[in-house]
This record gives C-alpha cells, sequence and structure tokens, in this order.
C-alpha cells in the first residue's frame, strides 16, 4: 500500500501541478509572462522575474517581471550590489530566508518592494555560459523548503531551455538575414576589388587607410562618384580586426525613405503594414563587423538623430519594439555631396557630421590620377577578355593612350564600362580604344590627334605653301577656340584649356586677350 502523502508533501506537489500546467502551452515570451505570474501565486510571494544578462553593461533586463499582482514593463537593473550578483556571477542558487536589505543596503530597489526573502537561480545555456536567472521576492520571511527549492531548479531549468531555444531561434534568423544582406548587398567578391594606381593620390589614400584600418575609429570617405568610395570601405574592412566579421552594406539613396529606418534598425511583426514577420536591421546584422553607410548625405533629417544615437551609445530600438538592443559596428560613410553645404541649408545634422568625419578620406577623381588610367584600363581588360573569354592579343601602351586625353567625368566607373564595351566589340583580340571613347562622354573632351580642328583649304599647312602671319593667328585662334570648347570654359589645371595646349594658364589667358577672344567663347 502506498504511503499517503502529508497535507505539506501535497500542496508542494499541487504547486507543482499548478505551475505545470499554467506553463505547459507555452513558449517564447509568453512562457515568461506565464511562469512568473504563475510562479508568484503559486508559491505566495510578492513577485518573480526572468531575466536576460547583458555581460557588457553588467545589467539584467526582465523578460518578464510580476510584482504586487501586475507586470511591469522595460524593467532592468545593474547586478552589482544586488542579491542576483551571486547567482550571475557564481552562477549558483541563491536563497535569503529573511533580513535581504540589510544584506544589500545598496540595492535600491529592495526597500521600495518592502523586501524581506529573496531566492534566485542561474539560467544557463548547454555551453554553461550564463544567460540570466529566475528570481522570486517576498515581504515575509521565506524558510528553505526542500521541496519548493526542487520545484524552483525544475522551472529555472525550463526557462533556462526554453531561453536557449529563444536565442537558437533568433540565431537562425540572423544567419538567414545575413545571408540575404550578403547576396543582395555585400560586395560581390567575384569582380575585380582590388585598389590600383601607382599616382601620388592614390598612394596618399592608401597611406590613409593604413592608419585607420587597424582602429576601430568611424570613416567619411568623400569623392565624386565613380571613384571607387565603396571599393575603399572593403578595403579598410578587410584590412582592420573585424575583417572576420560581415561588412554589410547599406545606400541610403536607393531604399524608401518610409523603410530606411526598418532597413537600419529592423522591425518585429505588425510593426507597419506589410510587416507579416519580424526583421533583424543591418545594425544587427553587422554586428561585431562594419556597417558602410553609402550615399549617406540621402539620409532623411530624422532618421539622422537616431543614427546619431547609435553612433554615440551603441543602443537602437527595432521599429515597432520598446526592447533596447546594443550592437558593436564599426561605421564607414561615403557621399558625393557637399555636407557641410547641406548643414548650411539645414538638411544635414551638424553633430552628426562631426561624428561622421572622426577620419575624412577624399576618393580623388580619375582625372587627378592619369598615371593610374593604363594600369586600370589594361586590369579591367584582362578581365572582362577572361569573363567574356574574348581573347586579346598586341594590347600595349599605345593602344590605351587615347584614354589619357579623357577627363573622366564618371571617373572609373566610366573607365571601366568603356573597356568593357571595348573588349566585347574587339576585332581580332584588337581594342578599338580611340573610336570607342569619341562615342562616350569622355570622348567630347579628347583632342585624338587624327581629330585636329578642320581649316579650310587656304589656310591649311600644305607642304610647298608658306602660311602668313593671318594664315597663324586664324589656327591659332581656332585652336584656342576648340580647346576652351572641349574644357567646358575651363582653363587651369590638369584637365582645363591651357594644359591641352600645353602652355601656362596666365599664357592662354594672354593669347585669348591678344586674339580678341573672352574666356567663354
Amino acid at each position: 500500500m502506498e504511503p499517503v502523502p502529508s497535507s505539506i508533501e501535497y500542496e508542494e506537489l499541487k504547486l507543482l501541478k499548478v505551475l505545470d500546467e499554467g506553463t505547459a502551452s507555452s513558449t517564447g515570451e509568453r512562457f515568461f509572462t506565464e511562469l512568473v505570474r504563475n510562479l508568484a501565486l503559486a508559491l505566495g510571494v510578492k513577485g518573480a522575474w526572468v531575466t536576460e544578462f547583458d555581460r557588457t553593461a553588467n545589467r539584467l533586463r526582465a523578460l518578464s517581471f510580476w510584482m504586487n499582482g501586475s507586470y511591469i514593463e522595460g524593467y532592468e537593473y545593474s547586478v552589482k550590489g544586488t542579491p542576483c550578483e551571486a547567482v550571475i556571477h557564481e552562477k549558483r542558487f541563491h536563497h535569503i530566508g529573511e533580513n535581504v536589505v540589510k544584506l544589500y543596503p545598496d540595492d535600491p530597489d529592495l526597500k521600495p518592494f518592502n523586501a524581506v526573502s529573496y531566492l534566485g537561480a542561474p539560467l544557463v545555456d548547454s555551453e554553461g555560459q550564463i544567460m540570466g536567472n529566475l528570481a522570486i521576492l517576498d515581504d515575509k520571511p521565506l524558510p528553505s523548503r526542500e521541496r519548493i527549492l526542487s520545484i524552483f531548479r525544475i522551472f529555472s531549468s525550463r526557462a533556462a531551455a526554453e531561453l536557449q531555444r529563444i536565442r537558437n531561434e533568433q540565431a537562425i534568423r540572423s544567419l538567414r538575414s545575413e545571408a540575404n544582406y550578403l547576396r543582395e548587398e555585400l560586395f560581390d567578391v567575384r569582380r575585380e576589388k582590388r585598389l590600383l594606381g601607382n599616382s601620388a593620390a592614390i598612394r596618399q589614400v592608401l597611406h590613409l587607410v593604413e592608419k585607420v584600418a587597424p582602429t576601430d575609429a568611424t570613416v567619411l570617405i568623400t569623392g565624386e562618384t565613380g571613384t571607387g568610395k565603396e571599393l575603399l570601405a572593403l578595403y579598410i574592412h578587410e584590412h582592420s580586426r573585424r575583417s572576420e566579421h560581415p561588412c554589410i552594406k547599406m545606400n541610403c539613396a536607393t531604399i524608401p525613405a518610409t523603410l530606411l529606418e526598418s532597413e537600419l534598425f529592423g522591425h518585429v511583426k505588425g510593426a507597419f503594414t506589410g510587416a507579416t514577420a519580424g526583421r533583424e536591421g543591418r545594425f544587427k546584422v553587422a554586428d561585431k563587423g562594419t556597417l558602410f553607410l553609402d550615399e549617406i548625405g540621402e539620409l532623411p533629417v530624422d532618421l539622422q538623430a537616431k543614427l546619431l544615437r547609435v553612433l554615440q551609445e551603441g543602443e537602437f530600438e527595432p521599429v515597432g519594439s520598446s526592447q533596447t538592443l546594443r550592437t558593436d559596428v564599426r561605421i564607414v560613410a561615403a557621399t558625393n555631396r557637399d555636407l557641410l553645404k547641406m548643414i548650411r541649408e539645414g538638411a544635414f545634422r551638424e553633430d552628426l557630421y562631426y561624428r561622421l568625419n572622426i577620419f575624412p578620406i577624399h576618393m580623388p577623381p580619375l582625372r587627378e590620377r592619369e598615371e593610374d588610367v593604363i594600369l586600370l584600363a589594361r586590369t579591367f581588360a584582362d578581365y572582362f577578355s577572361r569573363q567574356y573569354q574574348i581573347p586579346l592579343s598586341g594590347l600595349g601602351d599605345e593602344d590605351l593612350r587615347p584614354l589619357l586625353s579623357c577627363r573622366w567625368p564618371g571617373n572609373i566607373r566610366e573607365l571601366r564600362n568603356l573597356i568593357e564595351r571595348a573588349v566585347i566589340n574587339a576585332q581580332n583580340g584588337r581594342l578599338n580604344v580611340q573610336e570607342l571613347v569619341l562615342g562616350t562622354s569622355s570622348g567630347q573632351t579628347l583632342i585624338p590627334d587624327a581629330v585636329a580642328y578642320p581649316m579650310d583649304a587656304n589656310a591649311n599647312p600644305i607642304p610647298g605653301r608658306v602660311l602668313r602671319a593671318h594664315d597663324l593667328k586664324e589656327i591659332e585662334r581656332r585652336n584656342l577656340i576648340h580647346a576652351l570648347e572641349v574644357c567646358h570654359g575651363k582653363i587651369s589645371g590638369k584637365s582645363g584649356a591651357a594644359a591641352l595646349v600645353g602652355i601656362p594658364p596666365t599664357t592662354f589667358a594672354s593669347r585669348l586677350k591678344a586674339l580678341g577672344l573672352s574666356k567663354k567663347t
């Protein structure tokens, strides 16, 4: 005959049944809310809570907190000086039957809760790492009853298992999100992605990168479109201590303003129309890595304040959530706009600018890298020759020399596209770069030897005919006009008309005046 349970044992079995039935059908956040409520009611204590541990901040954030018959939202506290400190740092059960306030006088929350007793259990994952704790608090003594402690251990184990399950699901979602971003936004490593060049301008850029890449300093890359700002951002990441983690890209100009906040910070299910599922934002996916914010000047002003907060505090909330998340991300931003001008116009926050402009790097335009043009062109030609399986033969510097006379308003991107077309149109392995240049925007600034400005028959320097003074003046006049047209009225600089003609800008201006011409001719 089985022994009849005592009244105490009967109450304890009843307690176990109530707790089990109250949480059996729940998972996720609902499990924690049901657990703390049923635990407090079944044990007859004032409060119960389950938390998640933030190791970096040494703080506990409540996943659910029940106190005095209701839930308290957004509750978190520092571990130091609290009864939970032993639970978290020593990973052990901690029972204080009475006088908890006297034992922990530095805990600011115990007195307001009229606390007398405390019981806490660690939530440990399968690798032995602390995840958080389960605890109860009461305003009367809590005696040490082995069966009660055993029941508490059972439910702390269930809470730990549920928290680890949630974390595993989050990790899977994070990997999926990261994979999507890597497919959609990460740099295409199949392309040529090296910083090439021997010019003084690009050597100065590489010198700056060598200094800043190993640090976690925020970098602001400026420069015209097509100069390789995106490539430079990847180069910085690959030479940083974060290179083993993802480098995620977001172009602020290509995403609708209504979706930018969600793309940056993520959102929870139901946060807005169409949000049928939660999604992690770039800041979460890029955690411990690098986030490249391209076209940062296109970010709406209202979002600039939220971005500034993340940069300063490393914290953000997903759209539709009150939960504060932390992130450890290095920011590299880029723009082809004049941010200082935008500040004066009220279109860009001055405090955000100075937070981004910690280490500025300017990518020089291709017209200031004349020494690199042929090297880049040859690299692109080799790449597209392999990609399209179009063999090239006898490609020498002379074949590419017409490129040196171009101003390249589209910079490296324009050069790359031109070489790609040239390879596709190659005849018998030969590139006709000169002919192709004349049909591009760069061709408008080209003066190949074979396309000299046409003169009438009486002015042509035909062998055997001696040119008179006015013939020479007319040739010079037309040549200067042509140079001004080619350079859009610009005289000075490497891309100016004076450089094309081969004389100093002051001399060019003097000749214009002598010939009765103006700069706007």
